[in-house]
């Protein structure tokens, strides 16, 4: 019980200092504790006032997730080094160091419950208000006297490292070091009240450390404020003076990549809105100054709270040229990026309702969009669908009978769920070769799927309705059969999507979700694309094994037997668990791993991983990333893996900085189905994947796997990788 305080009080401690640069790195948050003690009695001040804050945050039952996370206490952790920098310790000043610690956590309590109504983070608001509130307090109290800190550097690097600092910050003040680079340096430190190049050269490096990223917007935020600066002539005694040049810094990193996609765009939203920071700074400044306030991070508040309110109000149409927001933060420019870069590679054209193909087996697509026949105009996106023989025929000999068409009679399904709203049952199948003008759709069904997505299909057979209008219909329910009425000349499915319930509405643009599509002796999965006028393509069937296998139930666990080739081998227990989001994830009991999957009755996939990389629920990860869940033997299903943390060294180092321009570095899935024991009641079903990284089509790391699904659940996974094999079995709890 006492180690789980600790560990909960150390993660806290460590996620305020991290969140002070959007960060939940520990190796960064170590950095910045350090880089605060250099002036000890500062950092001092701070450390405790974090502490404070998480203990009082415990204490009331606040939300556990949000105090180990620090968003709680970071604004508390910079209100203790402020109160630390200005005044001597002494009796009082421990009390009111508690005081303005209570104060800034209930309102960081106040402020997030508030802003997340319209998706804003608080920023360092809380602090502002608090620390103002105590400077102001504090000059009727006599007992609360100033500090000279900050004044005599040298006294305090002596103090914090001894005569080795001071001779270090001797050589580093005499090197020759343009001032720009000196006020960067102790714009950095000043954001922890270090007002000092030693701290900005730690912070420095703990921000190259954490985020490529986030040091070249930091660097480009900074020095677009000075060009600012130079071409209006401004004040640089305000940057000189009290480094508030933070405010460039703070601001980039937050617009450039942490609330926004890093990009081009971000990168020209920062140059753009630095110049607003400067000339806040300046308009603030002069305000406070009438009240003898210090400016701190205000216009970094104000202007990033704006920004982001702007963009959140823009259209849904608006132009994808403009900046994107963040919409799951990974808490790293860098995982920011990536994520949205896989996502775009894998479910750019994913549709928010997915609609399927309206029928069992092969059918030829004898007329697509924009079709030479009757597909144009405002009806330009239908297709009409018949079944072929090897030849292409559409019937049998003679061929003119609609009986003797292949599609004639044949099911047609409900392409997904939803409420029939109008049917038309009125109108006789044609002769083959006739067509009935005056009843151009012929017998159809239109049904809502949802608000302004309706489906119909047309030219069905007379009486073979299997629904009524009103009526609920599910996904793959057997509604009527082919026909051929209307005009038609012989027996074919009509089927198209549109906007509007009526018959003879216009058509919409909307892609088939998946369904396979023949090529030679193969087959190809096509996801969410839209099925070509010549191609023969099939909808998906599932296998009730591999369904099975991959239906995770939430509270369910599995276990496995891990041995790899050095002899080792450990029990691993993963649980499925479901998050606020009612986002299904796997959860590591071992390592604390977590990965997110979804399974929408055709394909299980990963979207997201947590924790640690080399951890058995990792492999999994990667190894079954994309899953069909129905077998097919000559199908390859490949994919597109997350860049980060798949790469090894000075390569992913470089892409960090290049990403938000260039991407170099590619990663790729495939996946086949290699064994059945039976194809029509398959006990046992074995698939082979592999994942590769590659920089211009040369390989520059590797992994393969073996899944092997047996009585409907996963029963081994294997991975390979640089002659090394890790086998997990699956085995009853013990």
């Amino acid at each position: 019980m006492i180690a789980e305080k600790l560990k909960f009080y150390r993660d806290g401690l460590a996620g305020s200092y991290a969140q002070v640069f959007f960060s939940n790195d520990r190796r960064f948050a170590f950095l910045l504790i350090l880089s605060s003690f250099v002036d000890p009695c500062t950092g001092f001040s701070g450390l405790l006032s974090a502490l404070l804050a998480l203990m009082v945050a415990r204490w009331f039952g606040f939300s556990p997730a949000l105090i180990r996370d620090g968003t709680y206490s970071y604004n508390s952790l910079l209100v203790g080094l402020a109160i630390g920098l200005y005044f001597k310790m002494n009796g009082p000043f421990f009390l009111i160091l508690v005081l303005g610690s209570t104060l800034t956590l209930f309102l960081s309590v106040f402020m997030v419950a508030q802003l997340e109504k319209c998706r804003l983070p608080i920023l360092s608001l809380p602090f502002l208000m608090g620390t103002w509130a105590v400077l102001l307090s504090t000059r009727s109290y006599g007992s609360m006297g100033l500090s000279e800190r900050g004044v005599y550097a040298i006294n305090e690097l002596w103090r914090f490292g001894g005569e080795g600092l001071v001779a270090f910050y001797d050589k580093l003040s005499h090197w020759t070091i343009l001032p720009a680079v000196a006020i960067y340096l102790k714009s950095l430190g000043a954001i922890l009240f270090q007002y000092n190049e030693v701290s900005g050269l730690l912070i420095a490096a703990g921000l190259l450390l954490y985020s490529r990223i986030a040091f070249s917007l930091a660097l480009v935020g900074f020095l677009t404020g000075l060009l600012f600066y130079y071409l209006v002539a401004g004040n640089f005694t305000e940057l000189q003076y009290s480094y508030i040049g933070f405010n460039f810094i703070l601001s980039a990193i937050a617009l450039g990549g942490f609330f926004v996609i890093p990009s081009r765009r971000s990168y020209l939203l920062v140059i753009l809105t630095t110049p607003l920071i400067g000339l806040i700074m300046s308009a603030s400044g002069r305000l406070l100054w009438t009240y003898q306030l210090p400016l701190y991070s205000l216009p970094f508040n104000l202007i990033v709270l704006l920004t982001l309110y702007v963009l959140s109000q823009r259209s849904k149409t608006s132009k994808t040229l403009q900046p994107e927001l963040v919409e799951v933060q990974q808490f790293s420019p860098e995982k920011n990026f990536y994520r949205h870069h896989n996502q775009k590679q894998r479910l750019s054209n994913d549709s928010y309702f997915h609609i399927h193909l309206p029928f069992f087996g092969a059918w030829y697509v004898s007329q697509g969009h924009d079709g030479n026949v009757t597909h144009c105009d405002d009806w330009r996106f239908a297709w009409d669908f018949v079944v072929t023989d090897e030849m292409r025929k559409t019937a049998r000999p003679p061929g003119t009978s609609p009986s003797h068409f292949f599609s004639y009679n044949l099911p047609i399904l409900a392409p997904a769920a939803g409420q029939v709203i109008e049917i038309i049952d009125d109108v006789p199948d044609n002769d083959i070769g006739m067509v009935s003008l005056a009843e151009n759709w012929g017998n159809t069904i239109v049904i809502k799927h949802l608000d302004h997505l309706y489906s119909k299909l047309s030219h069905i057979r007379k009486g073979s309705f299997q629904v009524k209008p009103g009526d609920y219909v599910r996904k793959g329910d057997f509604i009527a059969s082919c026909g051929n009425s209307g005009r038609s000349t012989e027996p074919h499915i009509h089927f198209q999507l549109q906007a509007t319930p009526f018959v003879g509405s216009r058509t919409l643009q909307y892609p088939i979700s998946y369904y396979l599509a023949a090529e030679k002796q193969s087959c190809r999965l096509r996801a969410f694309s839209y099925p070509r006028q010549g191609e023969t393509i099939s909808r998906l069937a599932v296998t009730p094994l591999l369904r099975q296998a991959l239906c995770f139930i939430p509270g369910s666990t599995l276990h496995f037997e891990v041995t790899t080739t050095n002899g080792g081998s450990q029990r691993v227990l993963w649980e499925v668990l479901v998050d606020a989001f009612n986002q299904s994830y796997l959860f590591c009991h071992n390592t604390g791993s977590v990965a997110y999957f979804r399974n929408n009755e055709t394909l299980h996939y990963f979207t997201d991983f947590f924790g640690d990389y080399n951890s058995l629920l990792y492999y999994f990860y990667l190894g079954a990333h994309s899953v069909l869940l129905g077998y097919y033997q000559d199908l390859e299903l490949t994919d597109h893996l997350p860049l980060d943390n798949f790469y090894p060294g000075s390569l992913k180092l470089l892409q960090d900085f290049l990403c938000p321009f260039h991407v170099f570095l590619e990663t790729s899935f495939r996946a086949v189905f290699t064994q059945i024991d039976d194809p029509d009641n398959p006990r046992s079903i074995t698939v082979a994947s592999e994942s590769r990284a590659l920089v211009a089509n040369s390989i520059k790391g590797s992994m393969d796997f073996l899944l092997v699904f047996t009585d409907n659940r996963i029963h081994e996974f294997t991975v390979t990788e640089k002659g090394r094999t890790i086998m997990a079995r699956r085995v009853e709890p013990s």
